[in-house]
């Protein structure tokens, strides 16, 4: 039940780019990586170091899940498990760590 409801929701908002499962792979990514980097900076201190780290590559992991489970990517359009995890990998963490930066720069 939970589950559908949660389907629902990544359906809806990442949808219209069903038919190019490359761009849905991007655009999770790159909007997970925004919340991460969010939550990260908001954290200050807490998230300074090896605890942010860890922090925004669980959520890289926790995206991958959102897509094979909630998306429902086709994993073998992608290319295969390799490179659903390495094609967007590259922007998400610099994403991550821009906005992380700017956003502990500014909280302390």
């Amino acid at each position: 039940m939970e589950l559908d409801f949660l389907q629902g929701i990544f359906k809806k908002v990442y949808g219209r780019w069903e038919r190019v499962p490359n761009d849905q792979n991007y655009y999770v990514k790159i909007s997970f990586a925004i919340i991460s980097a969010i939550l990260c900076g908001v954290g200050g201190r807490f998230f300074a170091g090896i605890r942010g780290l860890m922090f925004g590559l669980l959520i890289y992991v926790v995206t991958l899940f959102i897509l094979v489970y909630l998306v429902e990517v086709d994993v073998n359009a992608l290319g295969g498990r390799q490179k659903l995890i390495t094609s967007a990998l590259p922007s998400y963490l610099l994403l991550w760590v821009l906005v992380w930066t700017l956003l502990y720069a500014f909280t302390l």
